[in-house]
């Protein structure tokens, strides 16, 4: 099972500051050696966007306490 761990951004400039955040997720993933299923950023609506990964649900409790996400997901 796979987990989806999101990260919240509000304002008018959320889809940016998303798609920066996302850089630095990939930064830590790629230094950490995290083995990451998906990569992404969503527009959820004019004031409000996300980036997130998808991990292993086994990697849940360190990227969680490392990294905070707003919220995480159960995803096939």
């Amino acid at each position: 099972m796979n987990v989806k761990l999101v990260w919240n951004f509000s304002g008018e400039g959320s889809l940016k500051t998303a798609e920066h955040h996302l850089i630095h997720l990939k930064q830590y993933c790629e230094k950490e050696e995290v083995e990451v299923v998906k990569f992404g950023t969503e527009l959820v609506n004019k004031f409000s966007a996300i980036s997130y990964i998808i991990v292993s649900q086994s990697l849940v409790t360190e990227l969680r306490e490392n990294l905070k996400p707003n919220q995480g997901f159960l995803v096939n």
